[in-house]
């Protein structure tokens, strides 16, 4: 998952391809154009701040998820917790 996440974001290109396509503008480029080009480049951004912040509050789930696991196994095996009867 972790590759194909990066992956992903290397081939949209992200900050380093908005940089260079906005370096790359006409000096004389009308302000209406420009204006959009910006506009443009925040949404590519966003988006990858976004998908970014999205991945992270996954992962810090799953980190909680685990350490709640871990306390149970870990109470489990030092016999502070009720086991679940037997059949």
């Amino acid at each position: 998952m972790d590759y194909e996440f990066w992956k992903d974001l290397h081939e949209r290109g992200g900050i380093p391809a908005v940089r260079s396509a906005l370096e790359n503008l006409p000096e004389d480029l009308p302000p209406q154009d420009a204006n959009a080009a910006a506009e443009l480049a925040m949404k590519v951004i966003e988006e990858d701040i976004a998908r970014i912040n999205a991945r992270a509050d996954r992962a810090e789930e799953r980190a909680r998820d685990l350490a709640a696991r871990t306390r149970e196994v870990n109470e489990q095996l030092s016999g502070r917790a009720p086991r679940p009867p037997e059949s």
